[in-house]
């Protein structure tokens, strides 16, 4: 199946149109329009895979090895650098953490808004000859195409339980647990509680799925990034598990990718916007006034 997408992009106005145009095919049978999340490549041949995936050809649990490897030894170690860290078993905070300073984990980044996603495709460095392309993404589309939770029965009528989580929420705790530890039920049943069990049956069931959920740290750069992020419980990919309702590439022509930057910059999309921080402003003002 063809994810990725060639429309006629020469200017700002025409990518926002090539979005539009993605959302609106994706409107439902009442004509509800679903919201979108977008991610930016450099290089539209780079795969939409999370970083500890790159690389990797094997089964689920030697990937979850790997991550822990580097989980754990993080945990291990943060703590002379970095005095705020989360308590222990807070593994989401933890993964976002690890995230946030590039290790590689089962998080991918998206941002709710298009010029956000745009301005990460433009501004990658050493791609600046390369077709850039956004990805667009459906969350409500993924998580119902993963039954993350069974459907609830009142009386006779049966209704789909769909949400976008927050990473504070059991259902993704339980997807991230095993980024730092495997989880087995003791083979003596009368060391089993019904806590045991109920956790190993969600635990199970939420192997090998996907989820979208929204972060639960708060801070400038998250708020001006419009962060989200995709959860990877599995070596699968977006690309083996969605529909083209679900996820769609859009190519960005690497003749338009400067012109696009500028006009991006008239926006007030800048390094000092997304990247809220002292070190981006000087950036910044170093590229204004070289």
């Amino acid at each position: 199946m063809t994810y990725i997408k060639r429309f006629n992009i020469n200017s700002l106005g025409d990518y926002i149109n090539a979005i539009v145009e993605i959302r609106e095919r994706q409107a439902d049978n009442c004509g509800k329009i679903p919201f979108q999340w977008y991610r930016g490549h450099g290089d539209r041949r780079w795969e939409l895979i999370p970083k500890i995936q790159r690389g990797f050809n094997g089964e689920d649990e030697a990937l979850f090895r790997r991550e822990r490897g580097y989980t754990n030894d993080f945990q291990a170690r943060a703590k002379m650098f970095y005095h705020t860290a989360p308590p222990l078993n807070d593994f989401c905070g933890w993964l976002t953490l690890m995230q946030h300073y590039g290790l590689p984990t089962r998080l991918l980044d998206w941002s709710r808004s298009p010029l956000i996603a745009l301005f990460f495709a433009l501004s990658e460095p050493d791609t600046e000859h390369k077709d850039a392309c956004i990805w667009v993404l459906n969350p409500g589309k993924l998580n119902a195409s993963q039954k993350i939770e069974h459907d609830s029965q009142i009386g006779s009528k049966k209704y789909e339980n769909v949400f976008i989580y927050s990473t504070a929420h059991k259902v993704i705790q339980t997807m991230i647990y095993s980024a730092f530890r495997r989880w087995s039920v003791s083979d003596k049943p009368d060391e089993i509680t019904p806590e045991d069990k109920q956790f190993d049956y969600h635990y199970q069931s939420l192997l090998g799925k996907i989820a979208a959920c929204y972060p639960t740290e708060f801070d400038t750069r998250v708020y001006n990034q419009q962060s989200a992020f995709t959860v990877h419980n599995s070596s699968k990919k977006l690309t083996d598990i969605c529909d083209e309702l679900t996820l769609q590439g859009v190519i960005v022509p690497k003749e338009v990718k400067i012109r696009l930057l500028y006009e991006l910059e008239l926006c007030g999309i800048t390094e000092s916007y997304v990247y809220p921080d002292l070190e981006h402003l000087a950036i910044e003002l170093k590229r204004i006034f070289p």
